[in-house]
């Protein structure tokens, strides 16, 4: 592990747009040990050879121009820097070929919006530095399960807590310390999220699995390791969706397969009391927003509602297979407006951006996956509005199914409880209460019956 005394280290971004380095330094954005050193050609980085002191950690590879041009960016970089780590970064709009691109040399492939997340998870692991003090961007922490922490007991990291208003991440606890049971008693009071760092995420495993050891549990492996392997899970059969190699009808089946391991998991179909519904909603909300958690949290919170409006388990498990794959579609918008908040889209990149819930529909049919009509009406209506001014179909109470109403309160409860740049999550019952007061109110955009029915359960 590289200190961060002064010390900077050497990356290489290499495409002919300078665009796509203004997309790295967003991505990698607080991340100031890293030094972005820019290569327009392949040959600029072979004549950069004979510089002895440029060490390069790692390369970012642009993959926007398709399979053969990227295979010479990655054969030019491994031959030159041979131990350098490289991960190559596409888009929908020019397919590529992920076993050729790694065949020659690159050691991920990742879609440069969707699977954006996972690139500061990948950066760290491939090219570990550490960063101190307060500014260490929040892309740089991970959430952690409060089941997992037991108090009074030697940690082997440190511990932060985030304030978004002010985007610092403050360091609470130092490895070595102790959390004391007043202090995890207040997390869990105030639904506060705690966070430790990715490069210290084996420590923390290890930490949780003594934790669970000591409890007893038969199988002692943490609930935020199983949220991290559900991450990986989804960025593998995302990287399933996207590759443009040609594939046989048998991967849609372990697509589908995939997500029921993530339920399985996390649990999510596990038939529990409404209090302790409550509990596990909670621990959901208040992560920050990203293509990731919008699929976890939102299959948790689908199946969770199914739960409380009493459908059975195999529509639960539905619903959390629609929350899983709602917004594949996503990953086939332009570069340009993948980071942007919905908000801030031009009127072209609007038009594209609606789509995305019937290209989520195309996509999964395109590989196969086995859903049934229920799961795909859910992924399909789940943007849509009982008042025809959703998207995007723009239909009406009485076109849309019951599953499509449960996705959309699904989704626009995680939309309220996340955090989202500097914005302040909304608390769980607060946002019920919202929605339920917005159906009262006539406004019509989620169905009244399904959210009388889970603010009385919530309130309960």
């Amino acid at each position: 592990m590289s200190s961060t005394s002064g010390k900077t280290v050497d990356v290489i971004i290499g495409s002919s747009r300078e665009s796509f380095l203004e997309t790295i330094k967003l991505i990698l954005k607080g991340y100031y040990p890293y030094k972005l050193q820019f290569f327009s050609s392949a040959d600029a980085i072979i004549e950069n050879t004979s510089n002895g002191d440029f060490k390069p950690i790692l390369a970012l590879i642009d993959g926007l121009d398709g399979t053969q041009k990227t295979n010479e960016w990655v054969q030019s970089t491994k031959m030159n820097y041979p131990d350098c780590p490289v991960i190559v970064l596409h888009s929908s709009e020019t397919p590529l070929d992920f076993s050729v691109v790694k065949k020659n040399g690159a050691d991920e492939v990742m879609h440069i919006n969707f699977d954006r997340e996972f690139i500061s998870d990948m950066v760290l692991q491939l090219a570990p530095i550490e960063m101190e003090g307060d500014n260490i961007p929040i892309t740089a922490l991970m959430p952690v399960d409060l089941r997992d922490i037991e108090a009074d007991i030697n940690i082997n990291f440190d511990v932060y807590v985030h304030l978004p208003a002010n985007h610092r991440s403050v360091v609470l606890r130092r490895a070595g310390d102790v959390i004391d049971q007043r202090q995890v008693e207040k997390f869990k009071n105030l639904r506060q999220q705690m966070y430790v760092k990715k490069t210290q995420m084996k420590e923390f495993f290890e930490y949780a699995r003594t934790v669970m050891s000591m409890r007893n549990v038969p199988f002692p492996i943490s609930m935020t390791e199983k949220f991290h392997r559900s991450m990986k899970t989804i960025y593998e059969f995302m990287g399933q969706f996207l590759n443009g190699a040609s594939t046989d009808y048998s991967e849609g089946k372990v697509i589908y397969e995939k997500c029921k391991s993530i339920i399985t998991d996390l649990e999510l179909n596990k038939t529990l009391e409404p209090t302790a519904i409550y509990d596990e909603v909670c621990r959901y909300a208040g992560n920050t927003r990203s293509y990731y958690h919008d699929c976890i949290c939102v299959a948790a919170y689908a199946a969770y509602f199914a739960q409380l409006l009493d459908w059975p388990a195999e529509k639960r498990e539905a619903m959390a297979v629609a929350g899983l794959l709602h917004n594949i579609g996503l990953a086939q918008l332009p570069v340009s407006a993948g980071a942007k908040h919905f908000k801030d889209l031009n009127p072209e990149e609007l038009i594209e951006y609606k789509r995305y819930p019937d290209r989520s529909i195309v996509m999964v049919k395109a590989k196969k996956v086995p859903i049934s009509q229920e799961i795909s009406d859910a992924i399909g209506q789940h943007r849509e509005n009982l008042r025809g001014k959703g998207f995007p179909k723009g239909l009406v109470a009485a076109d849309l199914t019951p599953a499509g109403k449960l996705l959309a309160i699904a989704y626009q409860f995680h939309e309220a409880t996340a955090l989202q740049d500097s914005r302040a999550a909304v608390m769980p019952k607060v946002a019920i209460e919202h929605l339920r007061d917005n159906a009262l109110a006539g406004e019509a955009d989620v169905d009244l019956v399904m959210m009388t029915t889970l603010f009385k359960r919530f309130k309960a």
